[in-house]
């Protein structure tokens, strides 16, 4: 998570410092890289995510334009969760809303549950397959 992204976490008032946990701060920090601004700014009811679990965190948005290219925020939240080793599931969860949940894997290697690929894996993996 960049340094940036973590400030905005422990500065911004919205969001319940007393509940978060260091991946609460990791989850967050992926989520402005991927949508490129502070937390702030993110369609998201910060009041109903679900805090205090180091193994998984919840966000619903009202946010549109998850795009590859133009308003690439899907790309950036692939790529980031990636880069971070965080299991990332967007899916409908009401008219107009979006789930983002987070898990964080704990390496590169092991079983399916606790491993996440690096970015260059899963290209390889996606062109073998194709």
């Amino acid at each position: 998570m960049g340094v940036e992204s973590a400030d905005h976490c422990s500065r911004w008032g919205g969001i319940p410092q007393a509940d978060l946990t260091d991946f609460n701060r990791r989850a967050i920090g992926l989520l402005c890289s991927a949508f490129g601004t502070g937390p702030w700014n993110i369609q998201v009811n910060w009041d109903r995510v679900e805090w205090g679990s180091e193994r998984h965190t919840r966000f619903i948005t009202s946010a549109h334009g998850f795009a590859t290219w133009d308003f690439n925020r899907l790309t950036r939240l692939v790529i980031g969760a990636h880069d971070e080793c965080i299991r990332v599931e967007i899916s409908p969860c009401a008219f107009r809303y979006l789930s983002i949940e987070m898990w964080p894997r704990r390496s590169r290697e092991g079983c399916i549950s606790e491993r996440h690929p690096t970015i260059e894996q899963a290209i390889e993996s996606y062109r073998r397959a194709a």
